[in-house]
């Protein structure tokens, strides 16, 4: 009686030791994982909540205009809707953007506003 009790905690011991490492094995993994890696959950209600998704530029309007405001005067990257992307007319030549017009309009609000200029950048950093 006592070599089957010696003999089931023998092996008792040994699964707990490989369950233990297992864990542990588990937990490096995990760890290294969410070190190395952006995690992002997104449901179909987040999808939906964002908005209209599209791969055509074409489509990159607003909806609506209602919420649109004037902007321009002070030049600006960032749109107070939060977008930072805009419509803007541009001349090329040489396939380069040679001259480009300073109103721009935010594609997700319909903000207009002033856009940025090298002089812009060389006045922030005196």
């Amino acid at each position: 009686m006592y070599n089957d009790t010696m003999k089931w905690l023998l092996l008792v011991s040994i699964l707990a030791c490989v369950a233990t490492y297992w864990v542990m094995k588990i937990k490096t993994n995990i760890s290294l994982f969410l070190d190395n890696y952006e995690i992002a959950i997104i449901d179909k209600e987040d999808v939906e909540r964002t908005g209209r998704h599209t791969n055509d530029i074409l489509e990159l309007r607003p909806e609506s205009y209602d919420k649109s405001i004037d902007l321009r005067g002070t030049p600006t990257h960032l749109c107070p809707c939060g977008s930072n992307i805009w419509n803007l007319k541009v001349i090329f030549e040489d396939f380069e953007i040679a001259t480009y017009f300073l109103d721009m309009e935010c594609v997700s609000c319909g903000s207009v506003a002033t856009a940025p200029t090298p002089v812009d950048r060389m006045g922030t950093e005196e």
